[in-house]
Formats: structure tokens, C-alpha cells, sequence
């Protein structure tokens, strides 16, 4: 498909409010030691959203209708609540309310919570300690009277006005365009719904830099619809968006977008009190046509993507005996990019506000603005930032939203440079981070590909990368385990015909490659000049890919200075679902079909001979099943895993054999299934691996603590893919698709090419010989390789109804 980027701005809720004072009656008993007898007043801060900048109000204005105090022992014992409601609560303003609170004798610390009722259960455990930690609300989260939460110790309420921030629980997110690119009648967002967010957030947290809930379930808004949608915050990996939006005045199409960080294809958690703000930038094709099938569908290059932060998270801390100085974590930008922003707070006095303060960098592709330019961007902001330790800063200090300028980075490698922040005797750094050059889609360098398939020029692709990125399911980074491999050019496994034209350019030095893996030579086709790429070795399975020093080729222009790096790989293959394969010899409710990466990995299989001998065997395995888009493990009852439907890949029938001659002499469907040397594997293959214990089922464990069963593979490459997987799948029964019935959704099944032999069930003069398959079922900690009928019927008789589960392609 055909997203091409997509930017996704986030920014973060920073607060802008100011002080108002409201007296409250006794709430609690006094006594506690070292406390006014008349309690203390405390200022309960709001915090807004913010987006561009740190000074934006939010657009509704947020409410407290009711507050909980609740008093805690040095220990964390629970020691009582009061609760503070209607009339008494009276905002002056600026999101801003004084309450004066007594606390209970031996109070160590304060937790408020405003807009929701507190019960027993959420202020303790079964031991009495802190629960707000554990207690969590669900439903719709509320933007104009949100759960917010925040605490105080005792020790610092001895100053003459004590403010506590209060938190919200959730996050939001909202869509926008840019209008200027994308005008209505070239694309128009009728709006966006939010998938697998969680359903629900604790009061409380321990961090603002992770989700408190690791392990949750997950929801899915129900309709579409613009402005701000809230929701409880999210581990990575796991939430995603669905824009609706008509592409050049056509009908409703559906997008799909993940929440990646900046220039990386690793996704973010997704915090509470944090605006994630999508902003599409560029469209270059209609969406999917239905939503299930973008939800079915990772993310693909219909759209443009960029990450960034305006106002980055206060991460790294340092204090002296006076004051503070706190700055934001890492900075990644697109190699593009002509601007970076930072953050950091400074509690350095007021008076000497510019007393030692300085922002420097010595990287000659980092330009920091001049001091009037800093002055200017001063502001006072009470500080909410969090160290990486949890802390958080003890006083009011000023924050600074510093916007770099860039140069572009015109190199495949990354730029990496640092921003030196000096506040008195303070010092801290950031890191910044330019990626490199994105030579895939260099309008000057646009890759083509020949020969893909039987050297058929209707199949030859004059944008290699863009039909890459558009068409080829299974390549990109989180389909193959993190490892990139949509960046380079693919040579295949076994018979390879594939080649590659680069356009040269005037000024281009000599390529450097590497001559024993691949050929590089200048042709002129037609009025064009090109270096054609071919593979130098025979055909053959031996895996290779690129490392710096061997195998990349690169492109240095004298005139530009732009040095283009092709990485190569020799690994794998693509291979198109069409025909029968695709339709006919599929049962299920969405078809595997079009074009897919697979790659090649060697297993091992051990087999005893008839006089006792061992012998061992290797084959070349297909790392994923046949149209499956991705290459992990998938279980449907484990959350970590639950991502990775795509493994389970088309349900295919093993034989349409009509009568008992057919089904006998027949591989219509086993031939029809095979691309080029690799076949449906047999059951002596699979009963090899699980001899030499080589496939087996091993008791797993997520990184959030859930133990699951994993059917595995280990491989002959320890390097690279030390396993891969056959997951779970269950099989699909039916005459056709109307009728189906999806069976043992827990099970691990496989077909295997293989008819039930003489000696384990049939004699080959009965009706029924051919009609029984192997087929692998692997369910808890059972493995088995067992028989069933691929049809209904009897007596040599095919009555219609199917069985279709998944197939695995081995090559010998």
C-alpha cells in the first residue's frame, strides 16, 4: 500500500496558571507536630494541555468539582481521607484553588484527588499501605472535570504557601494537516478513531516517564470524530489510529497510524497528561477501502510520517545547595530537518537570570540562537518536570523552549552532536540526533528493480523502494523481529534472476562494493545512464547481508558531496499469492494474496536409519507460513503477543482431489502452493526437527510477567534468527467462505505435504488412501503429528466441506 510519511506532533501538558485563594472550614483534626494549629493553605495547580507553545491555553476550560485528602505515615499507612465538595471548592481563576487542610496526627504525606469518589479500597491495601498506586477508574475519560491526582509531604508544608500539581490520568490526541499541501479537495480527515488504548489508568504514579499499568486491556473508540480524544495512558506498541478521510474528492478510505518516535521505528508509551497531536503532511493514494482491512494491515506509505516533540519531557536533573537545573532527554530528527527544539528548566534566581547562563554547541551543524533570542523565550513556569529518578524539582523556576537550526545531512550516516546548557555552576547536556540521508526516495537516485518473476516486463519496477514500501507485505522492521530490512537491495535465495539499475549522475566518483558478492557495471539504456547490480555468485542458499566493511555499496557525487550506501541482502525472497493460490485453494475470511517477504533461515532435523544409524539433515525453511506478514510468534490469549495476527499468514486446503484416483495421484494444490524450489513441507521434515529437538514447545515469558507456550524453531544461524516460530492458528472448516467455521483458535497447526501411508492407516488399494493428511497440531505442551480427512466424506467420496489451515515451505 501506499503511505509515504506521516507526521505525528507530540506535545507535551505543561501547566500555565495562576494563584487564588479560597478558605475552607476544618477538614480534619489538627495535632499533627510541627504544623499551624489552623491548618495550612495549599494551592492546587491544574495543569492545561498545551500544544505549539508553553503559554497556549487549553480550549476547554477544566473544572474541579470535588477533592479528596487523603493522609499517609512515614511508611505509606493509610491514616484517613475527608472530602471537599460544591461550594467549598471556588476557582479564582487560571486553573488555580486554595484549600486549607488540617492533617492527621502522624501524617508524613498528602495525596489529593479531585473529580471522582474515593472508596476504602482504592486509599489501601489488604496490609493498610497506599493503593492509589494500584486503584484504577475506567469508562470515558472527562476533559472538562478530569481525575487528577497529585501529593505533598508534610515537611514541605511548613512553607507560607505550598502548591501541589495535580495530574490528570489520562492522555488525548487530536488530528490536523497541513493545509497549504493538502487542501480539502485534495484530502479531506472526516475523522479518527483511537484502537487498543487501554481501558482503564490507575489514580496514581510512580513515574511520568512510563505507563503505570503494564498489563491491561484494551479498547476501541466506536466512532468517528474530530477535536481531542482522551484516553488512559498506553504501553508501547500496543494503541494505534485510524484516520477516515476522502483522498481527491473520492469516498470515505481508512489509514492507519502508529505512534513511532521521532525518525525510528520503535513506538512509544503513550503517557498521561500528554497531547499526542497527528499532523499529515503529504497523501499519495486513496486508503484502505474498509477499516477492518486497515486494522488487519500494519501501517503502510499512503502517508508521509515524522515524529517530534515540541516541548520535550524534563528527564536529566542536577541541584546544587541554591537552586536547580533540569534539561530533556535525547532528540531525534528526520536528516531533513532543519530545526530541533529542547527544553530546560533553570531555578536559578530571578536577579540573576542571565548571570551565567548559557546554550552552546560546538557541532559546525548545530546553530543555537543568540542570547537576545534565548531572553526572549524566558517565562515563569512552576516546574512539573520529572527526573529519571522520579524526582521532581522543589521550587519555581522559569523554562526555555530553545529552537535549533539544523543543517541537512546529506550523508547516509546519522549526525550526532550535543547542546552544552550552563546555568550558574550547573551544566547539562543534550544529545541530538540527525538521521541520515534518505536516499530510498531521492527523486535523482530512484532505484529500479528487473527480471522480479519469469522475466516478465509487466513485473519490472521502475521505483523500487516506493513498491516496497507500497506492496511488499512482511518487510518492514516490526514484521521481521526489529530487523531492518526494507532498506537495501535483495538478491534471492536459491535461484536468483533479480537485478538492479541505480541511475548515475554527472559527477559521480567511482562505486566502491564489494566484487565478490555482487556486480556493478555503467550501461546507457536509451538516453539514461545506470549502474547495473547483479549478483555475483551462483545460485545458491547461503545466507549473506550487508556489513560496512563488506558488502554495502556506495555512491560518492564530487559535485554534491552526497554519498549514497545500498545495503545488500542475499537472505530471502519475494514471492506473489496469485491464481488459485490466492482464491480457490483458500478458505478463511480475508485471503492472503499479492506480494510477500520471506526470508530463508537452515534447521537441522535428525532421523534414525533402519540399521540404528543417526543422519542429519538440513533444510531451508521459510521464516514465516505461506502469506503470513510477519515472522513472530502470535497467541491470541497473551497481550504482548496478540499484535502479531499477521504470522498466522492464508488458511490453504492440502487437495481438491474429487474422486479416489485424484486424490492419490494429484498435487494440484501442494505444486500450486510451492514457489520455486521451496515446497509444503512433509512430515519427515518436521518429525526430524523434533527429533534432533529442534521444534519444540518452551514456557515463555512477555516482559510484562505473562508466561506463555511458544512452538519454536531454533536455527542454524545464532547470529541473526536464532528462532523462529509456527503460531498459533487453529483451522478453518467449510464448503465456502458463507459456511465457515474456525476451529481450535488455540492450536498450532500446519499442514504437511504428506498422505497417511500404507503402514499407518490405508492400504493404497482403499478408497480412502490420499484422502488423509498429516498435519502438525501443537496445543499447551503437546506436539503431535497427526492425520485428518482434507474433505468431508467417505468411501473414496469428497462431499465439499474443507479443511484449510496454515503451510509451512521447506527447500531441500
Amino acid at each position: 500500500m501506499y503511505i509515504k510519511k506521516l507526521t505525528i506532533w507530540l506535545f507535551m501538558l505543561l501547566a500555565m496558571v495562576s494563584t487564588a485563594c479560597s478558605d475552607i472550614r476544618d477538614i480534619v483534626g489538627g495535632g499533627t507536630q510541627d504544623l499551624p494549629s489552623d491548618g495550612v493553605v495549599l494551592t492546587l495547580k491544574l495543569p492545561n494541555f498545551t500544544k505549539n507553545t508553553v503559554a497556549t491555553r487549553a480550549a476547554t476550560e477544566q473544572q474541579i468539582n470535588s477533592l479528596c485528602v487523603l493522609c499517609y505515615d512515614a511508611g505509606d499507612k493509610y491514616l484517613g481521607m475527608s472530602n471537599i465538595t460544591g461550594a467549598d471548592i471556588k476557582p479564582k481563576g487560571g486553573d488555580s484553588y486554595d484549600v486549607k487542610v488540617k492533617a492527621v496526627p502522624g501524617t508524613a504525606t498528602l495525596h489529593i484527588v479531585a473529580n471522582t469518589t474515593i472508596k476504602e479500597s482504592d486509599a489501601k491495601d489488604a496490609d493498610g499501605k497506599n493503593n492509589l498506586y494500584n486503584a484504577t477508574r475506567d469508562g470515558n475519560p472527562n476533559l472538562d472535570a478530569p481525575v487528577c491526582w497529585g501529593s505533598v509531604k508534610v515537611d514541605d508544608l511548613l512553607s507560607p504557601s505550598t502548591k501541589v500539581w495535580l495530574f490528570r490520568q489520562f492522555a488525548k490526541a487530536s488530528v490536523t494537516k497541513d493545509n497549504d499541501k493538502l487542501p480539502n479537495s485534495k484530502f479531506e480527515i472526516t475523522g479518527f478513531k483511537l484502537i487498543n488504548t487501554a481501558k482503564r489508568g490507575t489514580i496514581a504514579t510512580k513515574s511520568f516517564t512510563d505507563v503505570a499499568l503494564s498489563s491491561v486491556d484494551y479498547t476501541k473508540e466506536d466512532d468517528y470524530s474530530m477535536g481531542e480524544h482522551p484516553f488512559y495512558e498506553t504501553p508501547a506498541g500496543k494503541a494505534y489510529m485510524i484516520i477516515k478521510a476522502k483522498y481527491n474528492g473520492g469516498p470515505n478510505t481508512f489509514y492507519k497510524v502508529e505512534f513511532f518516535n521521532n525518525g525510528t521505528s520503535t513506538q512509544m508509551a503513550l503517557l498521561r497528561n500528554h497531547h499526542y497531536q497527528v499532523k499529515v503532511t503529504a497523501v499519495n493514494h486513496a486508503g484502505w477501502s474498509k477499516e477492518q482491512e486497515a486494522i488487519d494491515n500494519p501501517p503502510e506509505n499512503r502517508l508521509s510520517v515524522e515524529v517530534a516533540d515540541d516541548n520535550p519531557l524534563i528527564v536529566n536533573m542536577i541541584a546544587c545547595k541554591d537552586y536547580e537545573l533540569g534539561v530533556c532527554g535525547k532528540q531525534i530528527v528526520d536528516g531533513n530537518a532543519v530545526n530541533a527544539t529542547i527544553t530546560f528548566v533553570t531555578t536559578k534566581p530571578k536577579d540573576s537570570e542571565y548571570n551565567g547562563l548559557s546554550v552552546v554547541s560546538n557541532d559546525p551543524w548545530i546553530t543555537v540562537p543568540d542570547d537576545n533570542t534565548l531572553q526572549a523565550s524566558y517565562i515563569h513556569l512552576p516546574t512539573t518536570a520529572t527526573s529519571t529518578e522520579g524526582g521532581q524539582f522543589s521550587s519555581e523556576g522559569r523554562l526555555y523552549t530553545i529552537n535549533l537550526t539544523l543543517s541537512k545531512n546529506y550523508q547516509s550516516a546519522a549526525h550526532a552532536g550535543t547542546v552544552t546548557i550552563t546555568s550558574g555552576d550547573l551544566s547539562r547536556v543534550v544529545e541530538i540526533e540527525q538521521l541520515g540521508y534518505d536516499y530510498r526516495t531521492d527523486p535523482n537516485r530512484i532505484v529500479r528493480m528487473r527480471d522480479l518473476e519469469n522475466k516478465n516486463p509487466d513485473l519490472n519496477q521502475d521505483n523500487y523502494f516506493l513498491w516496497m514500501d507500497t506492496s511488499l507485505k512482511g518487510i518492514s522492521k516490526a514484521d521481521n523481529q526489529g530487523r531492518v530490512r526494507n532498506d537495501g537491495l535483495h538478491f534471492f535465495v536459491g535461484k536468483n534472476q533479480v537485478y538492479y539499475l541505480i541511475p548515475k549522475l554527472q559527477g559521480d566518483e567511482k562505486p566502491t562494493y564489494n566484487a565478490s558478492l555482487v556486480n556493478v557495471e555503467e550501461i546507457t539504456d536509451g538516453s539514461n545512464n545506470f549502474y547495473k547490480v547483479t549478483l555475483a555468485t551462483a545460485d545458491n542458499y547461503e545466507r549473506w547481508l550487508s556489513s560496512e566493511a563488506v558488502t554495502i555499496i556506495s555512491i560518492t557525487n564530487a559535485r554534491t558531496k552526497i554519498t549514497v550506501s545500498y545495503p545488500v541482502y542475499h537472505v530471502g525472497l519475494f514471492a506473489k499469492l496469485t491464481g488459485k493460490a490466492a482464491t480457490d485453494y483458500q478458505l478463511g475470511e480475508s485471503k492472503a494474496s499479492g506480494w510477500y517477504y520471506y526470508e530463508m533461515v537452515d534447521v537441522e532435523a535428525k532421523f534414525t536409519k533402519k540399521d540404528g544409524t543417526t543422519e542429519y539433515k538440513t533444510y531451508h525453511m521459510l521464516d514465516r507460513n505461506l502469506g503470513a506478514t510477519n515472522n513472530g510468534y502470535y497467541s491470541p490469549a497473551t497481550t504482548a503477543l496478540e499484535g502479531n495476527i499477521g504470522a498466522k499468514g492464508g488458511y490453504f486446503k492440502i487437495s481438491v482431489a474429487e474422486n479416489s484416483n485424484d486424490a492419490k495421484n494429484q498435487n494440484t494444490v501442494v505444486d500450486a502452493l510451492a514457489i520455486g524450489d521451496f515446497k509444503v513441507c512433509d512430515n519427515m521434515c518436521l518429525q526430524g526437527l523434533i527429533d534432533n529437538n529442534n521444534l519444540e514447545i518452551v514456557e515463555e515469558t512477555t516482559p510484562y510477567g505473562e508466561k506463555y507456550n511458544c512452538l519454536r524453531i531454533n536455527t542454524e544461524d545464532r547470529r541473526d534468527f536464532s528462532q523462529i516460530f509456527i503460531p498459533m492458528s487453529g483451522y478453518y472448516e467449510g464448503k465456502t467462505d458463507q459456511d465457515l467455521v474456525y476451529k481450535d483458535s488455540y492450536h498450532a497447526n500446519l499442514w504437511t505435504s504428506s498422505r497417511l501411508s500404507e503402514y499407518q492407516g490405508f492400504s493404497k488399494d482403499s478408497p480412502e488412501y490420499g484422502f488423509w493428511y498429516l498435519y502438525l497440531d501443537a496445543f499447551g505442551k503437546s506436539l503431535n503429528l497427526s492425520n485428518y480427512r482434507f474433505v468431508s466424506g467417505s468411501s473414496g467420496k469428497n462431499k465439499g466441506r474443507y479443511r484449510a489451515m496454515p503451510v509451512r515451505l521447506v527447500a531441500e
